[in-house]
């Protein structure tokens, strides 16, 4: 796969970026965007970034290449130094030996927009500045009515109680043309009314005088106790004040305020009443709507606060209390910031607050608040100015959001998206995410790596998979194929699994298609690659090792089968099928617990099974039937049987009849002769194995030397590097060859126990191997002597001493070993200053066939055979190394040696 890079025209970069600015090596200006010049005039190229801009966010003293490199791919606040004072906001990236800036501006307001003298053809039509000034002027507008109308309803209820107040003074003074005025006996009969009194009941003079006020209009009651109490009151000379309603022919319903007092004689006696009527509808309309509003602030989820022109507060909702565990006595007539804000509260913020208050104009920002008790939250604050009819500030009224929770999710959301692409990045097979158009979303250094694409993954972003897959296609074995293939999953929209694609160059890849949908909107989807060329290899190889080995087990004299986990019979070899009387068809998928224990109540087999599964081999009798009935004994030797994902997934056992050894015990001894012998036969089969596999590598490197001594001159350099390689790979697969077999001799080898100094098998093995002359090997210290078997100590030193010096890459190589004393163990340190080995490799480093050099003498061997034979001593072995620097590996093993 090829890289296609972007060719943008100044025109279409323009378009896309119109407030880019491209600066030099020297930091100088080369070129800015058409809507740069529109607000910011005095502009110029080849002239200094500094002499026009300084960097905010985040703050840099000094522009400097080193400066602006640290700050690339991150968010960049730029400030001009033009009398303008306006801000950009965006960020760095290298381009051609300097940089580019690609943002716009960053303007609170559209009256800012509106100052810069710019319109919607200024912005790149992605940019949604615009479309978020609009919504916060929008929400501005919102909130300044809301602030207007509360303050009015305030306003209005503080002139009402005014009102209240005066009228009651000057009752008496206006009732005559302005409230309902009513003359009483002591019997609370109309003796007089005036016009506004007529209008309340709706009623004409006549029809008035001489009935009682009790009995309609406002004061109209049938309760006979309230009438009792109003009439006596008469009789003492009572003052009556009180509200009442009445209900108009229409059904409409109005409020009066009523009041009641006595006219004396000189005497001091009662001569009338003076009632006054004063109709308070409006009243009562307005202090219900001002209790309504007052109730959608109080109760308004968001905090509310309102403060003097100073920002000292004078009124919070419950929801500020609750939020911050302040009381109201507590905040009132104290700046909230003063009390609120704490030690990681943003000082930029915070200036820009006190700003916009001193300044009287509206703010909204996202603010780092503490509660009473000290507990940190977010919010999110809106508020502004309320202004008398002069212009005058007179108050502040803001909104504070609880986005404590938004906060947390977001930095989880992206802390978890890092997460992810750092895990896909890390991947070891390609991933590539597209979206619904086919346009990369993401993709991974492997994906990179499989294609030989050389660019970073970053680059790639954008780019049109569909020309892409068109432009690579020759990278496929079958061209047309894998377009006509990738077409038809993409318009199935299915999952495909681990499908294999076949590679020009003769490797072979698993490809996997996922869709990606929400709901019903199809997303994307992403498409994972793996080489598979060494697993596929490597599965035939295994089969055709299957099949050999198979062979062999067919024909062996012992009874082998395999089960399950549940104990069904997998697989039995021809000796198991003469031991047990049944015939391959007959044992295949049947349990063989039910088959060869039915009746005999015996659970061992259930035991062996759960030990089978905690990875136990052992060996053990059984007294079975078999078809005909017969009673026998076998001796099993069971083992946990492996996947190839080191997965138990059953057992292996290998049966041996050993009825004839029950019934004449002194058969014993005979039949432990005749295990002895195949145990010799199967040691002699490795033998004769290594043997035959040897003698052919033998003849092979032979024959080249002789095909090259016969045509030296007739060989070209090519042909000669090509014998050259054989040479290589028939000695590296006699290194492999002698070392499976000094592997398989760990544990057959026979162990005698002697007095050895250690000094003298290291000094042998320096002596004997060869060492190239920039490469120091020493005893740092003196060895101990132990009583151990020489052959093993050998074979432990000489491959880890033969690997040190074999994989030294230093002009002056040094390899180092040592002992320390414990109470029970010795600890020996073989150090050198090598290559050293990946972190990611050092698990695997003792694993058989493990070799992670490109050495030819590397067979992956060496450090098992050393591994084998710590364990064989029931001692321990492990690592140091740095990758450069060099290894130390460390070996404890027992003073007293018992070998397993």
């Amino acid at each position: 796969m090829s890289d296609k890079p972007f060719i943008l025209k100044g025109e279409t970069f323009n378009n896309i970026f119109p407030f880019y600015i491209l600066i030099d090596e020297k930091l100088y200006i080369k070129s800015f965007g058409k809507s740069m010049s529109k607000i910011l005039p005095e502009l110029k190229e080849n002239r200094p970034f500094a002499d026009y801009f300084t960097i905010k966010r985040p703050f840099l003293e000094n522009s400097t290449a080193e400066n602006f490199i640290k700050n690339i791919n991150q968010l960049v606040v730029i400030n001009t130094k033009s009398a303008s004072r306006f801000k950009l906001r965006g960020q760095f990236e290298p381009y051609d030996n300097g940089f580019l800036f690609v943002g716009s501006p960053w303007f609170v307001s559209m009256e800012e927009v509106v100052d810069n003298k710019l319109t919607l053809h200024d912005f790149a039509y992605h940019d949604p500045l615009l479309d978020l000034l609009h919504v916060l002027k929008n929400q501005e507008v919102n909130n300044r009515e809301l602030k207007e109308l509360l303050i009015t309803i305030d306003e209005q209820r503080k002139q009402l109680k005014k009102d209240k107040e005066e009228l009651n003074k000057l009752s008496l003074v206006a009732s005559a043309n302005k409230n309902g005025v009513v003359l009483l006996n002591q019997k609370g009969e109309i003796s007089w009314c005036n016009e506004a009194y007529l209008t309340i009941v709706k009623a004409p003079l006549e029809e008035l005088i001489g009935k009682n006020i009790l009995d309609f209009g406002p004061c109209k009651t049938k309760d006979k106790a309230e009438r009792k109490r109003v009439f006596e009151g008469f009789q003492k000379g009572i003052i009556f004040e009180g509200e009442n309603t009445s209900i108009a022919k229409d059904g409409q319903l109005f409020w009066y305020k009523t009041s009641k007092q006595p006219i004396k004689d000189e005497h001091g006696n009662v001569v009338y009443y003076f009632a006054i009527f004063e109709d308070i509808t409006l009243e009562k309309q307005n202090e219900e709507q001002v209790l309504l509003l007052s109730s959608i602030a109080e109760k308004n989820s968001n905090a509310v606060i309102i403060t003097n022109e100073k920002g000292e507060t004078e009124w919070v909702n419950s929801s500020f209390i609750d939020m911050t565990g302040y009381s109201f006595e507590e905040i009132l007539g104290k700046k909230p910031g003063y009390i609120l804000q704490g030690p990681e509260t943003d000082p930029v913020t915070i200036n820009y607050l006190r700003a916009q208050i001193k300044n009287g104009l509206p703010f909204s920002c996202e603010i780092i608040n503490y509660t009473k008790s000290k507990e940190k939250y977010w919010v999110r604050i809106q508020g502004q100015a309320l202004h008398n009819k002069y212009g005058e500030v007179i108050k502040f009224f803001a909104t504070e959001e609880d986005i404590t929770f938004e906060k947390e999710f977001n930095q989880q959301l992206i802390e978890s998206e890092n997460r992810l692409n750092s895990l896909i990045a890390n991947l070891q097979s390609g991933i590539l995410l597209e979206d619904e158009n086919r346009k990369i979303v993401l993709v991974n250094k492997k994906f990179c790596e499989l294609f030989g694409i050389d660019v970073e993954p970053e680059v790639m972003k954008g780019f049109d998979c569909e020309m892409m897959a068109e432009g690579t296609k020759d990278f496929f074995k079958y061209p047309d194929a894998f377009l006509t293939r990738v077409d038809e999953i993409i318009k199935g929209r299915e999952m495909v699994i681990a499908e294999e694609v076949e590679i020009a160059d003769g490797r072979i890849f698993e490809r996997t298609f996922i869709p990606i949908k929400s709901g019903q909107k199809y997303d994307g989807h992403l498409w994972n690659y793996e080489d598979v060329t060494i697993k596929k290899k490597y599965k035939e190889s295994l089969v055709a090792e299957r099949e050999k080995y198979s062979n062999i087990i067919a024909n062996m004299n012992m009874g082998l089968i395999e089960v399950d986990k549940n104990d069904v019979i997998q697989l039995a070899n021809q000796s198991f099928t003469e031991m047990s009387g049944y015939t391959m068809a007959e044992l295949i998928g049947q349990n063989a617990t039910d088959l060869f224990l039915k009746n005999k109540g015996n659970t061992i087999i259930q035991d062996k099974v759960r030990e089978r599964e905690k990875g136990i081999s052992d060996s053990y009798e059984i007294n079975i039937n078999n078809k005909a009935g017969e009673e026998k004994y076998w001796l099993i030797s069971g083992a946990p049987n492996y996947n190839v994902n080191g997965e138990i997934i059953g057992t292996i056992g290998i049966h041996l009849d050993i009825t004839e050894q029950k019934r004449l015990e002194l058969q014993k001894e005979q039949l432990l002769k005749r295990l002895e012998k195949q145990n010799e036969y199967l040691n002699e089969y490795a033998q004769v194995v290594s043997h035959d596999l040897k003698s052919p590598l033998r003849s092979i490197h032979t024959l080249i030397a002789w095909i090259k001594e016969d045509n030296e001159k007739e060989f070209n350099p090519q042909t000669k590097q090509y014998l050259k390689l054989i040479e290589d790979k028939v000695e590296k697969m006699d290194y492999l060859i002698q070392g499976i077999l000094t592997y398989s001799k760990v544990e057959s080898h026979k162990t005698v126990s002697e007095t050895i100094n250690l000094n003298e098998v290291v000094q042998n093995i320096i002596e004997i191997i060869h060492i190239p002359e920039n490469i120091t090997v020493s005893i740092t210290n003196e060895l101990p002597q132990m009583i151990t078997d020489r052959f093993r100590m050998q074979q432990l030193f000489q491959n880890l001493i033969s690997n040190a010096v074999n994989y030294c890459d230093k002009k002056e190589g040094l390899v180092e070993i040592a002992s320390t004393e414990e109470d029970n163990h010795f600890i020996f340190s073989i150090k050198d200053n090598g290559p050293g080995i990946e972190a990611k490799y050092q698990n695997k480093i003792f694993e058989l066939f493990q070799s992670f050099s490109k050495a030819e003498q590397s067979t992956g061997i060496g450090l098992s055979i050393v591994k084998r034979i710590v364990d064989n001593y029931k001692g321990k072995i492990w690592m140091e190394s740095k990758l450069g620097t060099g290894t130390t590996f460390y070996i404890k093993l027992p003073k007293k040696h018992g070998t397993t």
